[in-house]
């Protein structure tokens, strides 16, 4: 459904049919391939140069497409999960309403007896009402959720589509990162198209007329420096982006660890608490608290699971995390 509704995706796949054209005409400008090295009149060289420029244009035009489709599965997934990470956000919320809610009750009863004090009373009524301000923020983040969702899938603004759909927890299992590295490089549009653009100047170092005007030809020599550094410097930023990508991952595993030891021991607390509740040991409020905090550890530990999971595609692909152009 999203690739059928994306814009981006259309306007890209005209795209690859425009510079085809492009490609075309200029391919039939030129009745035989040059060789390098070789001096031509500056038509030849003009002409040429017009059909390295369109065949460099149309082979980006399809990977731009690859690249813009592999973006849109890597924003659909994020828009789902979160959707997903809001829900829980918005259950937490009304458990924490619920807890101020007694909590305010009890107080109101403790004054009525005079075992508390008006400013104790305050403090509950505030704490009461920021619970609400932020459960009216929750559900408020929840539409924002399913607004975003809805309009990268083509649903409509009101519909309230149920995303039960969760990651399965994988570590980024890496044996040599920088294999990985130059994997992604290999892979990358950006990367691809910085080399293609060092080929292209090089082919305008030996022509002086490649431009369609005479070039001397230490600024040909420049030029190609130029270019040479530029791709350089687009390897080196998609090897920090990868590498980022990875310590990023691995740093959200051991949180991911943490994480579900705190909720095993929220979980067992909470055991306790109906036990005790059970038989009158703890008060209403005392076990409304437990639950409050297991609903917030279960909610940590989905959202790390989700962070890591997206991690782990834009990992894969990471021109896809930026957009489609790295």
């Amino acid at each position: 459904m999203a690739l059928q509704n994306s814009k981006d995706v259309k306007k890209a796949q005209y795209e690859v049919e425009r510079t085809e054209a492009l490609r075309e005409q200029a391919s039939e400008a030129l009745s035989f391939t040059p060789v390098e090295g070789e001096t031509y009149d500056p038509e030849i060289e003009a002409s040429w140069n017009r059909l390295l420029s369109a065949d460099l244009n149309w082979q980006m035009s399809k990977k731009t497409l690859t690249s813009t489709t592999d973006a849109l599965v890597l924003k659909v997934c994020k828009s789902y999960w979160d959707v997903q990470v809001a829900e829980m956000k918005l259950a937490t919320m009304e458990k924490l309403t619920q807890q101020a809610r007694i909590n305010l009750q009890n107080t109101r009863n403790r004054l009525a007896y005079g075992a508390a004090s008006p400013s104790s009373l305050s403090e509950a009524e505030m704490q009461w009402k920021q619970a609400q301000s932020n459960e009216v923020a929750a559900r408020h983040n929840l539409e924002d959720a399913y607004n975003a969702f809805n309009q990268l899938v083509g649903l409509g603004s009101n519909e309230r589509p149920r995303l039960t759909d969760k990651p399965a927890y994988e570590p980024l299992e890496v044996a040599d990162l920088d294999y990985e590295v130059q994997r992604v490089i290999e892979e990358s549009p950006s990367a691809w198209l910085a080399q293609q653009k060092v080929t292209l100047a090089k082919w305008a170092a030996e022509m002086m007329y490649f431009s369609g005007d005479y070039t001397p030809y230490e600024v040909r020599q420049i030029e190609l420096n130029q270019t040479e550094l530029d791709a350089a410097s687009a390897v080196e930023l998609l090897g920090n982006v990868t590498r980022s990508l990875y310590y990023q991952a691995k740093n959200l595993e051991e949180k991911y660890n943490a994480a579900q030891e705190a909720l095993k021991t929220a979980q067992q607390k909470l055991r306790i608490a109906q036990v005790k509740f059970a038989v009158g040991m703890i008060t209403r409020a005392e076990l409304v608290a437990a639950e409050a905090e297991v609903i917030q550890a279960q909610e940590t530990v989905e959202e790390i699971l989700r962070n890591h999971a997206y991690l782990r595609m834009a990992f894969e692909k990471p021109w896809a995390a930026s957009g489609g152009g790295t």
